[in-house]
């Protein structure tokens, strides 16, 4: 165990998210998503909440801010709340303020491109997430 490290994290997630290059993308798919097609390495994290997890994630992981479409989330999404929670998480965590929403299959296209994806146990529906890894800045290293 280490200090300061959520306890739903695992050793494979920790080591994903280390091992990620900027402009790589991280998908948090909800129990329903079809992951076994969306190719990419996957882990399987079995928390209710993608929120929660989200929140966790995005401590250590800088989102590409050159990037307009770093986070990504179904239309779906918008009707089942996750948005708000999703769009609030980014504004507090990573000072991001445009989570863009895109229908289901332009969603599992761009899924495809994934470098990893988590699996997690909510069933909110249109719960996934896909990210963008941004830079680490050298001032960044170190809490």
């Amino acid at each position: 165990m280490l200090r300061h490290i959520p306890k739903e994290f695992t050793p494979e997630l920790l080591r994903l998210m280390m091992e990620m290059g900027h402009g790589e993308q991280l998908l948090i798919s909800d129990a329903n998503f079809p992951w076994r097609t969306a190719g990419g390495e996957h882990l399987s994290i079995p928390v209710d909440s993608i929120d929660s997890l989200l929140k966790d994630i995005l401590y250590f992981f800088p989102l590409d801010q050159a990037n307009p479409t770093a986070a990504l989330v179904m239309e779906s999404a918008v009707e089942s709340g996750a948005f708000k929670k999703y769009q609030e998480l980014l504004s507090k965590e990573n000072n991001f303020t445009k989570l863009e929403t895109v229908e289901r299959f332009d969603f599992y296209k761009h899924a495809k491109k994934a470098t990893g994806i988590v699996i997690t146990a909510d069933t909110t529906k249109g719960g996934n997430i896909l990210i963008t890894k941004g830079v680490v800045k050298s001032d960044e290293g170190r809490v």
